[in-house]
């Protein structure tokens, strides 16, 4: 799938037990690599960053796989 960056920024971010985490507010890439690497999410007060790899879908959302409990 090829993706321009700039689509992404904004887009609300959930994880796939259904919860709000956030939205995207920058995007980190590998040059050497050409392929994301860590998306970082805009938060009241703070940015974390989420590894690319918990990336599951990207569509008019972005779901990101939830962490083991």
């Amino acid at each position: 799938m090829v993706m321009r960056l700039s689509k992404l920024y904004g887009k609300q971010i959930y994880n796939t037990r259904g919860y709000y985490v956030g939205y995207v507010d920058e995007v980190l890439i590998e040059i050497d690599r050409g392929r994301g690497k860590v998306v970082a999410l805009g938060l009241p007060g703070e940015k974390v960053g989420v590894p690319y790899d918990r990336v599951t879908a990207i569509g008019d959302i972005i779901l990101v796989k939830a962490k083991e409990e």
